[in-house]
C-alpha cells in the first residue's frame, strides 16, 4: 500500500514528498523491499539527484535488499544522462560482481551513454561482448549505435550495422530509419540518404512525420526546393498530417528562395487550420522579410504578433536585435529602431508590449 502510494507521489515528481514517506517508513520499522528502493532511486536519478539516488542504493545493499537489474538500470540510466560515464561503468562491473547477470536493457544503457559521450570505441566493446555472452541486441541498442556512428562521422560502419539489422533482425523501425537518414544528409551522402528513404517506401515500410520533414528539410537545403514542395503537398494523401516544424521547414526554404508570398501562404494556413506557429515560426518570416529589404512587413507581423496576444519575450526580443548585427543591417537600419520595434498597447491584454533596444 505504501509502495503504492510513493510510486504516485514519484509519479507526481514529487521527489521531496516520497523521501519523507520512504524515511516514516524505514522509522516505522517497514523494511523497504527491492521495489520500493528501485522507485525512488529512479525518481531520483530523473531529477538529476543521482548522488543522492546512489547513497540510497548502498543503503539498500547496507539492509541486505540486492538490487535488481531495475535497479541498476536506473542508476547507470541517471549517471548516462550527465554524462558520468566512469561512475555508469563502475555501477555496470557491481553487477557482475554481484553476481546479477546485466541483461539487453542494463547493456543497452551503457551503449546509449557512451553513444551520446561520443565514446565509440568503448560503446562498440560493450556491444561485442553483450553479443558475446549470447544477448541480442534490441532496436535500442542497434539505433543507439548507429546514432552514435553518424555523429561522429562514421556513417560507413552506421551503414554496415543498419544492413546488419536488416539480415539478421531485428528490423529497422522508423526511428532507426531516421537516424540513418540524418546521418547520411548531415554527412553530405544526399543521394544515398534518398536511396534509403526510396527503399523505405519500396519495401512497404510506412514513414511518419519525423522521417519526411527530415527529408523536406534536407531536400530544401539541398536547393531542391520543388521536390521538397512536392513531397510536402503529398502529406495529406499519405494520411499524415505536418507538424509545426514540417511547416517552418517549408517556410524558411521559400524565404531563402525570396518567396514571401508563398512563405505568407502557409503562415496563413497554420493560423488557419493550424498547427499553432511558434518562436521559430515567427523568427523565420522576421528574419526571411529583414534579408529580404521588407521591413515594413516586419513590423506589421511584429504587430500582428502582439494583436494575437503571442509572447514577445526575451527572445524574440534578442532574436530581432540579433537579425540586425548578424545579416549587416544595423549600419542601414539603425535609424529606424524606433519604427521597427514600437512601444505598443497589444488589444484586449492590457499589457504593454516594449521591444527595446
Amino acid at each position: 500500500m505504501l509502495t503504492n502510494y510513493l510510486m504516485g507521489l514519484c509519479k507526481d515528481k514529487q521527489i521531496p514528498k516520497a523521501q519523507n514517506l520512504f524515511e516514516e517508513m524505514i522509522e516505522k520499522g517497514i523494511v523497504p523491499n527491492v521495489h520500493t528502493f528501485s522507485i525512488l532511486i529512479d525518481a531520483m536519478c530523473k531529477k538529476g539527484m543521482v548522488k543522492k539516488a546512489h547513497e540510497l542504493f548502498d543503503l539498500m545493499i547496507e539492509r541486505g535488499v540486492e538490487p535488481s537489474t531495475i535497479t541498476y538500470s536506473a542508476l547507470m540510466d541517471g549517471y548516462c544522462f550527465q554524462g558520468r560515464m566512469d561512475e555508469a561503468a563502475e555501477v555496470f562491473h557491481l553487477m557482475a560482481v554481484r553476481g546479477c547477470e546485466p541483461n539487453v536493457i542494463n547493456y543497452s544503457i551503457l551503449i546509449n551513454g557512451y553513444c551520446k559521450a561520443k565514446k565509440l570505441d568503448e560503446a562498440m566493446q560493450i556491444f561485442e561482448d553483450m553479443r558475446s555472452k549470447g544477448l541480442t541486441p534490441n532496436v535500442i541498442t542497434y539505433s543507439s549505435i548507429i546514432d552514435g556512428l553518424c555523429k561522429v562521422g562514421r556513417v560507413a560502419a552506421a551503414q554496415e550495422l543498419f544492413m546488419e539489422m536488416q539480415a539478421r533482425g531485428p528490423s529497422p523501425n522508423d526511428y532507426t530509419y531516421n537516424i540513418l537518414l540524418d546521418g547520411l544528409f548531415t554527412n553530405g551522402s544526399y543521394e544515398e540518404a534518398m536511396r534509403l528513404f526510396e527503399k523505405m517506401d519500396n519495401d512497404g515500410l510506412e514513414a511518419d512525420i519525423v522521417i519526411y520533414s527530415t527529408v523536406i528539410d534536407n531536400m530544401c537545403k539541398a536547393n531542391n526546393l520543388d521536390e521538397a514542395k512536392k513531397l510536402f503537398d503529398s502529406l495529406p494523401s499519405k494520411e499524415l498530417k505536418p507538424n509545426t516544424r514540417t511547416f517552418n521547414i517549408m517556410i524558411q526554404g521559400f524565404m531563402k528562395e525570396g518567396l514571401l508570398q508563398e512563405s505568407e501562404n502557409l503562415l496563413t494556413e497554420m493560423l488557419d487550420k493550424g498547427p499553432t506557429p511558434d518562436n521559430v515560426t515567427y523568427s523565420i518570416m522576421i528574419r526571411g522579410y529583414f534579408q529580404n529589404n521588407e521591413i515594413d512587413k516586419a513590423v506589421q507581423l511584429l504587430n500582428d504578433m502582439a494583436d494575437r496576444d503571442f509572447p514577445l519575450n526575451a527572445t524574440n526580443t534578442s532574436s530581432v536585435k540579433d537579425l540586425l548585427a548578424a545579416d549587416g543591417l544595423e549600419g542601414k537600419f539603425i535609424g529606424l529602431v524606433d519604427k521597427i520595434l514600437p512601444k505598443r498597447q497589444s488589444k484586449g491584454s492590457g499589457t504593454t508590449v516594449e521591444l527595446d533596444f
